[in-house]
């Protein structure tokens, strides 16, 4: 009895003890896990996936705060593949680069994001040789400079020169510069200008005759500034500016009688505009919409000779068929109205027609002080192979001698065919070229192009 109650002892003894090396051991690997308790409260929280560092490569010419300043993650945030998926194409609508790959590693202090680019290349001459139908020719050349010092600005410089087609013949010449800088310095902010320079021969005819003849040397600056809205992330919602044009228009006699029609003037307009961006690129198609307002009003007060107003409404859609690779559906719809003219000299405001309006008609011959335009293309590759594209299209529109008598039931449309290819190692060229038909004329006309028509 004695030998069995000293066991017993033991026995209890020994049960104290393994309760007490259990509690001294640390929790099993399960209840390490991110498992629910009775209470439905997290064990242990798991340790989130943190983005340590992100890396760029491949990105020669390009800095890295370009595509920082677009992206959603940062270094410090949880790698959410959603957010990193909407970084990866918003750094790819900068337009800047052929593709943009995007990757999580593991790395020894945390998640590494890679993002890898392949960029464009960012110099492009382009010699221009233009015959039109009256067998007049124009030759000239552009120099696109992009993405200078990898801050994503650009640069343009274009000079062509045309045959005049008027009774005095002689030569239409062009100058033009032009550069902007989207994000100054990292900010919301941007800025652009253009400063352009034209000499033609102006014409007086009276009864069918050219009674005078002057030399016109007209030239034009435009200074802007804009600001996203959303201070951060990607360049895409509400912009805004404002800004000064100034225009100055010199006439010299060269025969004929002379003439009151043509006065030297100035004018100084303020510029302002609005509009909403949401756009993604594709590389080789477009998706999304923007629309907008742009106004310009010539002020006295600031110089200006004379007083107008001029105001520009805008909407543009790019449907990407789903299920069809590069196939697009592109609207857009403009109306323009004026008041008050800028130049004595003017008539009209506005003159549409040609290769970026009215497709069928020749180059500004409908004019007016108000009008309207609709543009819709569809595209679809050929054969597959994605970068070249057939269009289908139809303008619609028509000028209008004031804001009062625009008439959407006398509308002049016109229908066509075009190709376009796509030179994806280069930043937003399309090769263009569309025959279209004017339906009141019955007329063909040829046009060609380094752009899209929006």
């Amino acid at each position: 009895m004695i030998a069995g109650a000293r066991m017993a002892g033991s026995d209890l003894w020994f049960r104290h003890a393994l309760c007490l090396v259990c509690l001294a051991l640390p929790l099993p690997l399960a209840a390490q896990d991110d498992t629910e308790g009775a209470d439905g409260v997290p064990a242990i929280a798991a340790t989130p996936n943190v983005i340590a560092r992100i890396v760029f490569s491949g990105n020669r010419v390009t800095q890295p705060q370009i595509m920082l300043q677009e992206m959603l993650v940062k270094e410090g945030d949880v790698a959410d593949p959603a957010l990193i998926e909407r970084s990866r194409q918003a750094i790819m609508d900068l337009g800047l680069f052929v593709s943009v790959l995007a990757a999580v590693e593991p790395g020894a202090d945390g998640h590494v994001l890679r993002i890898v680019v392949k960029e464009k290349y960012y110099i492009l001459p382009v010699p221009k040789l233009n015959r039109d139908d009256d067998n007049n020719f124009s030759v000239g050349a552009e120099l696109s400079l992009d993405n200078l010092a990898g801050l994503n600005q650009q640069l343009k410089l274009k000079y062509e020169t045309d045959e005049a087609t008027g009774l005095s013949g002689g030569q239409i010449n062009t100058h033009s510069f032009s550069y902007s800088y989207p994000r100054v310095f990292g900010s919301a902010y941007l800025f652009s200008t253009d400063l352009d320079q034209l000499k033609s021969p102006a014409e007086v005819i009276t009864d069918g005759q050219l009674s005078s003849l002057y030399k016109l040397e007209a030239w034009s600056a435009n200074l802007q500034v804009s600001r996203w809205l959303n201070r951060t992330g990607p360049s895409r919602g509400w912009q805004v500016g404002t800004g000064v044009i100034v225009r100055h228009n010199t006439y010299d006699y060269v025969s004929g009688s002379t003439a009151n029609t043509f006065l030297d003037t100035q004018t100084v307009g303020l510029s302002l505009h609005g509009q909403y961006i949401d756009v993604r690129d594709y590389l080789l198609s477009r998706e999304g919409l923007e629309y907008g307002y742009r106004g310009e009003y010539g002020l006295q007060a600031l110089g200006s000779d004379t007083e107008y107003k001029r105001h520009e409404f805008f909407y543009r859609k790019y449907i990407l068929l789903e299920g069809r690779p590069h196939e697009n559906i592109d609207l857009q719809a403009r109306l323009g109205l004026s008041s008050g003219d800028i130049f004595p000299s003017d008539l009209y405001a506005y003159g549409i027609g040609g290769s970026r309006t009215l497709r069928g008609y020749e180059s500004g011959s409908i004019t007016g002080n108000a009008f309207v335009l609709f543009n819709v293309q569809y595209l679809r590759p050929f054969f597959d192979y994605y970068p070249l594209r057939g269009a289908l299209f139809l303008d619609v529109g028509n000028a209008y001698p004031s804001n009062e008598d625009i008439n959407l039931g006398d509308l002049k449309w016109s229908v066509g065919i075009g190709f376009r290819l796509r030179l994806k190692s280069f930043v937003k060229i399309d090769l263009r070229v569309d025959v279209a038909y004017a339906y009141d004329t019955g007329e063909y006309k040829v046009f060609a192009g380094t752009r899209e028509i929006f």
